[in-house]
């Protein structure tokens, strides 16, 4: 399984989507580590940063589709912007 999943910085008021087969791994691991080019900014520590889980997918194709599509049109309702990326 694919999981599709989103933090929300508020610290920094923004929102990122990614895509994961172990998303706990990476919201508590490569993220907050400087895994991800698009989160390097992020400090996890130091910042207000929640997590959500948003769907699964059987191929990593269907989620990544999901998650761009995420990118292109997720409103947060205080305004914050979504992090795009190139994908996978």
């Amino acid at each position: 399984m694919f999981y599709v999943y989103r933090g929300i910085n508020r610290s920094k008021k923004q929102v990122y989507h990614g895509v994961s087969v172990d998303p706990k791994y990476r919201k508590d691991g490569s993220h907050c580590v400087g895994g991800t080019k698009a989160l390097k900014h992020w400090n996890c520590d130091r910042e207000q940063i929640m997590w959500k889980l948003v769907s699964k997918h059987r191929t990593q194709i269907n989620a990544s589709k999901v998650a761009h599509l995420l990118e292109a049109s997720y409103k947060h309702r205080e305004g914050f912007k979504n992090i795009r990326t190139r994908g996978i």
